[in-house]
């Protein structure tokens, strides 16, 4: 018979025991009773008295005793608080282990598929055995499934056998006390648990048929324990129960029968999430309706209201409910009918590229062609923006600009209507993934004034950047994490928009009826393929969710379990992506949705392995990738933590913070106008490779970088020319460096950028004819990895004095 059981094979595994059975025997914890957190420890957050590290500390002591004195490790939870409480009297004792066991009901809830196998047993006059290594004797243990799981599922319980009363675990020979109990011999007896040492081992050692249950497969157990990580660094509660995951029994029970890789990830990853989005959405029309009256509309914001859309859809729709396409354009657009908010965009947005300032300032594309024409280069783009500002201010544009902005308006007035056609004293609800309720920001007074209703935002995620007053909320926001914790997940938004949205173009105009005006879609067919196979998937785990595998009488934290369940979820993803995620994935583009075509690759991991290599943490601190945490996904755990880190707490910290030992290496500046000499240092950056930075001098001046002083054996990763301001980070950080040719002296190369330096002066020599030519300030940045250092760098270094002539001659030469 085969030795392992998955968890939604369970109601059947009495058709793979041998024949003669007579006891079913089941462990308790993890195989009957299950618990919303992630680990045991984690419901002790409720108990106030003693603290989590406290009962903690009060077991290993209380093991630690027993083991001295009566050579056995198993212990009661009387010895326990006797230990973690030692100044309490009896009543306190007493009073804190009811505490306990009320959060370890509160906590658990009875596994659907082991409660049916239970079932089954019984209808085949099968006798059911509880079997479990705990600190509960056996009345605590039958109340805890009564009260947890109902009288039902107790009163299929037989006889139990536990840990804290026979003296002995299940490794050392308690299933032969179970034997014993039920009077039967081994071959008659199948024990099922989740241990594979203690139920599987320990039942084997003793003849006993075993099934191991394998309730979590490697990368399901390693995603939740990665959303245990994500949730701590979150941020949890001084108390109550931490470390919920309300979604551990759907994705054991139906996570292994999904073969298709995208649908996996939408069940497992994203399904959880809009599941706790449609709940709360739910709860919150509720409350509206409650509070205001009239009819709540729900209007989901395509195109990234798509998925959300689709949930709903699955737990039976609001009565009201319908997709309505505002993007981010048209809100835009539909919001430039007064001087102040035309002054505003403009002040805001200046710096774009100027055809898409224009087609936001609602320009026609020949008037675009006319005033800005085709700016490729830098410099002609500054001289259209130039020409643009110059016409924006013009009296006569502005109100050109503001009456196609009112018909604009109206347009859109008409979408909305044909939509949901609201009533006076009704609510619009817009329903959107969210991150700053932009749009909301634009159309809200428009559609307040247009209908005579309120308008409320509900977000999955929400950080508004600044406080606008208006009525906003969202399942992840302000109001119940860090503001830093929302800021962090909304820097990676961009692969849940993608995951989330759908096949139509970006809508730029309406017809007067209201019927919308879009673009072309530029996303390519295998995308839309993958990312419906990924929307399947979690309208699947949202159906599963309806009749979750579950069979408890209460759930009094069910709310905040789904919200920090979700919270983690998406955390976890987009922090600590695994490399099944990233496949699904992996050619996914964006679409920048503001009046331009841009699409963007959604991640780039040979870009940002040159990135960390050329400015190593620092590069993590400013980039502005659209999936960072993606293109870092084969970096050591540390460094992947380290971003989280970064962007959670904001730490604030420099670069020199983040590289605090150097390399310092000799160089010599040659022009025209003489030569110098300066020590320029390596500074750290990743995977073992250094950064050397040297100034671009006024033209004419080339530079020599003495590597041979400091190294024996050196690679060469890069020579790239990028503006100073770069160091700044934020967009300027992920512009593309410029490539610098180079020759090298006295260095030979014996692999691809692996080089020999065959003496103290062998050379890096860049000629003033490789530097490109930039307007500004700019930097040679010369990425190394030191392979073998030359003895003490230190003392090699003080004698660069008498080599610096020879270096110099052979630059002048190549600079002449």
């Amino acid at each position: 018979m085969t030795d392992t059981i998955l968890p939604h094979e369970l109601p059947h595994a009495l058709d793979r025991a041998p024949a003669g059975i007579r006891v079913l025997s089941l462990d308790c914890f993890d195989t009957l009773l299950w618990r919303d957190c992630h680990a045991p420890a984690d419901l002790f957050g409720e108990l106030g008295e003693p603290t989590t590290g406290q009962r903690m500390g009060g077991e290993a002591q209380a093991r630690k005793a027993e083991t001295t004195w009566n050579r056995r490790s198993e212990v009661t939870l009387p010895a326990i608080y006797a230990h973690a409480l030692p100044g309490a009297d009896d009543t306190q004792l007493h009073a804190a282990i009811a505490r306990e066991l009320a959060a370890e009901a509160r906590a658990c809830f009875a596994f659907a598929p082991t409660v049916d196998l239970m079932r089954a047993a019984r209808a085949r006059g099968i006798r059911v055995a509880i079997v479990s290594d705990t600190y509960l004797d056996a009345d605590q243990l039958r109340d805890l499934i009564a009260t947890a799981a109902g009288e039902e599922v107790a009163g299929l319980i037989d006889t139990i056998i536990v840990s804290s009363t026979a003296g002995i675990s299940k490794t050392q020979g308690l299933l032969a006390h179970a034997l014993k109990a039920a009077r039967c011999r081994a071959h008659e007896v199948l024990h099922i648990g989740d241990n594979l040492r203690a139920d599987y081992e320990g039942a084997r050692a003793l003849g006993i048929p075993a099934l191991h249950l394998v309730q979590f497969g490697d990368a399901a157990a390693r995603r939740l324990r990665f959303e245990r990580a994500c949730r701590q660094l979150a941020g949890e509660a001084r108390q109550g129960i931490r470390g919920l995951q309300p979604h551990r029994a759907l994705l054991a029970r139906d996570e292994p029968v999904i073969a298709d890789p995208a649908r996996r990830l939408g069940f497992a990853v994203l399904g959880p999430l809009f599941h706790a989005f449609d709940q709360w959405l739910r709860r919150e029309a509720e409350a509206l309706e409650s509070a205001r009256g009239g009819t709540v509309h729900w209007l989901f914001m395509l195109r990234d209201g798509h998925l959300s859309h689709r949930v709903n859809r699955v737990g039976g729709p609001a009565t009201r409910s319908a997709p309505v396409e505002i993007s981010r354009f048209t809100a835009t657009a539909a919001s430039l009918t007064s001087r102040e908010a035309y002054d505003r965009h403009v002040a805001l947005e200046q710096g774009l590229n100027p055809a898409t300032l224009a087609r936001q300032m609602l320009m026609t594309e020949s008037e675009i062609e006319l005033l800005v024409g085709r700016a490729e280069s830098a410099e002609d783009k500054a001289k259209a923006s130039t020409r643009l500002l110059a016409e924006l201010r013009k009296g006569q544009r502005q109100k050109v600009t503001l009456r196609r902005a009112r018909a604009m308006a109206d347009r859109l007035v008409e979408h909305v209507r044909a939509a949901v056609d609201p009533q006076p004293g009704d609510t619009l609800m817009l329903v959107d993934l969210g991150y700053n309720g932009s749009a909301q920001n634009r159309v809200d007074a428009l559609l307040a004034e247009a209908f005579d209703v309120h308008v409320a935002g509900r977000y999955l995620l929400l950080r508004e950047m600044a406080a606008s007053g208006l009525d906003k909320r969202g399942l992840i926001d302000e109001a119940h994490f860090e503001p830093e914790f929302c800021e962090a997940l909304c820097g990676n938004v961009a692969v849940l928009e993608q995951l989330s949205t759908c096949e139509l173009g970006s809508v730029t105009d309406y017809s007067e009826t209201g019927e919308p005006i879009r673009t072309a879609s530029g996303l390519k067919g295998s995308q839309s393929a993958v990312r419906d196979a990924v929307q399947a998937g979690v309208c699947d785990f949202a159906r599963a969710a309806l009749d979750p595998p579950i069979v408890r009488v209460a759930d009094p934290h069910r709310e905040r379990a789904w919200r920090e369940g979700a919270a983690a979820a998406l955390a976890r993803f987009m922090f600590l992506p695994q490399p099944d995620e990233l496949k699904v994935v992996k050619s996914f583009e964006h679409d920048i949705n503001m009046g331009s075509a841009r699409m963007v690759p959604l991640f780039d991991a040979d870009r940002a392995r040159e990135g960390m290599r050329r400015r190593g943490l620092f590069y993590m601190k400013g980039s502005a990738r659209m999936y960072l945490p993606a293109e870092l996904a084969e970096a050591d755990m540390s460094t992947r933590l380290a971003l989280f880190a970064q962007k959670r707490f904001g730490l604030g910290l420099t670069y020199e913070d983040y590289a605090p030992s150097v390399l310092e290496i000799p160089a010599f500046f040659v022009g025209a106008q003489g030569s110098a000499h300066a020590q320029v240092q390596a500074l750290p950056t990743h995977d073992g490779f250094a950064a050397i930075r040297v100034p671009v001098g006024e033209g004419g001046t080339g530079v020599a970088v003495q590597l041979g002083a400091a190294c024996e054996w050196i690679e060469v990763a890069g020579i790239s020319c990028a503006p100073v301001r770069s160091l700044k980070g934020g967009a300027q950080n992920d512009a593309v460096p410029i490539p610098v040719a180079a020759r090298f002296d006295a260095m030979t190369e014996h692999a691809p950028g692996i080089f020999e330096c065959l003496g103290e002066t062998a050379l890096l020599l860049i000629e003033p004819e490789a530097l490109p030519k930039l307007d500004e300030p700019a930097m040679i940045e010369i990425v190394v990895r030191p392979l073998r250092l030359r003895g003490d760098p230190a003392l090699q270094l003080a004698r660069t004095t008498g080599l610096a002539q020879s270096a110099i001659a052979r630059l002048g030469s190549a600079a002449a």
